[in-house]
């Protein structure tokens, strides 16, 4: 069971470059983060770029590790102290597992679901599962 990736060239507010190992860069236009939505999803506002997170994540911060969930909000506290930050480096696995180092050392990882999309940044949304046929 694979992830495959949905996306054109841009993503709205980054550009994507494809690395050697299948892997992906998200080079975003503003990668100080703006604002943090938490609804049913949690959502990362880094200037034109939203990065939704909808499935259970990890957040490692100051030595600490924190397995976290958007359903879970209540439990959201070190997700909402990562404002005000901003972004060194986000990517995607060839594997489908999203990562985003911020300039503080934290970093939030989401792995991939079997299932559900896991996570999306602007029109890029991971999806697991089998490879849709050629």
């Amino acid at each position: 069971m694979g992830c495959t990736c949905e996306h054109g060239a841009v993503a709205e507010g980054c550009r994507i470059r494809e690395l050697p190992d299948g892997s992906r860069e998200f080079v975003l236009d503003d990668p100080a983060l703006a604002s943090i939505q938490i609804d049913r999803q949690s959502t990362l506002n880094f200037g034109r770029t939203e990065v939704v997170i909808g499935s259970p994540f990890v957040l490692e911060r100051d030595g600490l590790v924190h397995h976290l969930s958007p359903l879970r909000p209540a439990g959201l506290g070190p997700l909402v102290a990562l404002y005000p930050g901003s972004a060194r480096w986000l990517w995607t696995s060839a594997e489908g597992a999203l990562t985003v180092v911020f300039d503080d050392g934290a970093r939030l990882t989401v792995p991939p679901h079997p299932v559900d999309p896991a996570w999306s940044v602007g029109n890029v949304v991971a999806r697991s599962g089998p490879e849709p046929p050629a």
